[in-house]
């Protein structure tokens, strides 16, 4: 028994993996009387005849799955390119993806008194602050740099 969450077939553009999960159409090797909620053809997508491709079947249904060629109408299939396998409950994500969802979102306060202006913070990182937060209101500087650039002017 593995854990694995997908199914890999390295093959190439002109061959044709069938998933189904109805053992008729499994054991007849054909496509013909499947039903598109329980058979699933996966193809190369490629105009060139022949290139290498791997194509990823996610194993999302627990239960058998039954995989085979749909190559020449069926007769790689007939001839043993076909296989089942059970799938059953899954693990859940590995621990490199399995993360907190994130915070919900809250809204802002839209409400300033008249006259005022909303404070705003600016929050920057650099690649060098070892995960320091260097934060300024912009009032503030915004203020500081209207008195930098205003013009002195001597009076006599």
């Amino acid at each position: 028994m593995s854990n694995c969450s997908s199914a890999v077939f390295n093959t190439n553009t002109n061959q044709t993996v069938i998933q189904t999960y109805n053992a008729t159409t499994y054991k007849n090797c054909s496509i013909d009387d499947a039903l598109d909620s329980d058979t699933f053809q996966y193809q190369g997508g490629e105009n060139e005849f022949g290139k290498p491709i791997t194509i990823v079947v996610a194993l999302t249904k627990e239960g058998p799955q039954y995989y085979f060629s749909g190559a020449d109408d069926g007769i790689q299939c007939q001839h043993g390119m076909a296989f089942e396998i059970s799938v059953g409950h899954g693990l859940g994500l590995p621990p490199s993806l399995n993360q907190p969802p994130p915070p919900p979102y809250v809204e802002p306060p839209t409400t300033t008194e008249e006259g005022q202006t909303p404070t705003t913070t600016i929050v920057s990182r650099s690649p060098n602050s070892n995960g320091v937060t260097i934060g300024a209101h912009l009032s503030w500087m915004v203020l500081m740099s209207s008195l930098a650039l205003y013009p002195f002017v001597e009076r006599a």
